[in-house]
C-alpha cells in the first residue's frame, strides 16, 4: 500500500510538472518583440534603441521565473518587453525558440 501511495505522488508530481512547462505564455497585447543586447546594467539594448530599466521592472526566464539582470548569461536573446509611461523597460520576457518563431521581428 505504501509502495502504490509513493508511486501515486510520484505521478502526480510529474504531471503538475508537465502541465507547467507545457503551459503557454501569454503576453500583453502592447508587448513588443525585439532582440535584446548585453549592455551596461542598468541600461539595456533591444534592436537599435537602448532603454532604461523601471524601478520594479521585472525580467523572466524561458521558464516563466523572475531572475535578476546581473544572472543572465547570454549576450543576445529574443525577448518580448514592455514600457512603462517614461519610456523605460517595466517587463521582459525572455523567449523560447517557439515563442520566437510564433512571435517574428517586425521590421
Amino acid at each position: 500500500m505504501k509502495k502504490l501511495l509513493h508511486v501515486l505522488l510520484a505521478s502526480l508530481l510529474a504531471l503538475l510538472c508537465v502541465t507547467q512547462t507545457c503551459a503557454a505564455r501569454d503576453f500583453p497585447q502592447q508587448a513588443r518583440r525585439g532582440d535584446m543586447q548585453a549592455y551596461r546594467y542598468p541600461l539595456m539594448k533591444i534592436g537599435e534603441r537602448v532603454y532604461r530599466l523601471a524601478a520594479g521592472s521585472y525580467l523572466y526566464n524561458q521558464q516563466n521565473l523572475i531572475i535578476m539582470p546581473a544572472s543572465m548569461n547570454i549576450q543576445t536573446a529574443p525577448v518580448m518587453y514592455l514600457l512603462d509611461t517614461s519610456g523605460d523597460l517595466s517587463r521582459i520576457w525572455l523567449l523560447t525558440r517557439e515563442e520566437a518563431a510564433q512571435h517574428p521581428l517586425v521590421k
